[in-house]
């Protein structure tokens, strides 16, 4: 859903278009003993796997393999980051609508919204 509304809007006004997947950096906490955990090894196999999910969804809407970024970090500093970095018009997004625990730490869609140097689509997803 918010691949095609994205590549719609892209193949309308004749864009290029870039995806992104951020994943969240795994946190250990102090009084966790994680003996035998490999964190980064974690960190390596979920990032390869979010490259080739995200590769394959760009051969299908045709986004070209140097306009894929799988970038480790807080999402909505790395969205709006890479947006600055790539100089976009524009950001598609998900949302789910604000509820729930949403309403008192914000979701992903709403905190990219502060401080992005460039429009913003959120997509409603259904639950």
């Amino acid at each position: 859903m918010i691949l095609d509304k994205a590549s719609n809007l892209a193949k309308q006004y004749d864009a290029e278009m870039s995806l992104v997947h951020v994943i969240e950096p795994i946190a250990v906490g102090y009084a966790v003993e994680v003996t035998g955990v490999d964190i980064e090894g974690l960190h390596e196999e979920v990032t390869k796997q979010a490259k080739i999910s995200l590769s394959e969804m760009g051969t299908v809407i045709d986004v070209p393999p140097s306009r894929i970024h799988t970038v480790l970090g807080q999402p909505a500093r790395e969205i709006r980051e890479l947006a600055k970095k790539i100089n976009a018009d524009l950001i598609v997004m998900g949302g789910h609508g604000r509820h729930g625990w949403e309403l008192l730490f914000g979701s992903t869609s709403s905190s990219v919204t502060h401080g992005a140097g460039c429009d913003l689509l959120i997509v409603h997803i259904d639950d």
